[in-house]
Order: structure tokens, then C-alpha cells, then sequence
């Protein structure tokens, strides 16, 4: 099951801790565009470790960032 990114609040919580796109996608063990794509709504679901390694780097629960998408 893979989940739905949040972009407007990953972005929100990406500027609230000082971090880059770039710095965020490195600090979360992800190609330094995986933020990027998240944020421009390139990339429309992603892989449940993914968001759990966004939401360590954030420093926040995988739910504030994500909804669950089901049909997946």
C-alpha cells in the first residue's frame, strides 16, 4: 500500500526546519530531487519507508505528511 504525499505540508515542515529540497531529500536518504518531485506533485504516491524516512527528517508522523491510498 502506498501512500499519498502532502506536498503543501511537507513544504510547510521542510521551511519551518531550515532545510533545502535538496537537504531535506539527503537527510531523508533520498535522490537529491525526491523532494522536488514530491513538492511539484510529480511524484503522487510513495513507498511507506520513504515517508517514514520524510517524516524522521521532519521530525514529524508519517500522517501529518501523507494519506493512505487504498486502491494501491
Amino acid at each position: 500500500m502506498y501512500l499519498i504525499p502532502i506536498a503543501s505540508e511537507i513544504r510547510k515542515k521542510r521551511i519551518d526546519a531550515h532545510l533545502s529540497q535538496h537537504g531535506l531529500s539527503l537527510k531523508a536518504g533520498l535522490g537529491g530531487q525526491a523532494i522536488n518531485r514530491i513538492e511539484r506533485k510529480e511524484t503522487t504516491s510513495i513507498h511507506p519507508l520513504r515517508a517514514q524516512a520524510i517524516a524522521s527528517a521532519l521530525n514529524c508522523n508519517v500522517d501529518e505528511i501523507c494519506i493512505c491510498n487504498k486502491g494501491a
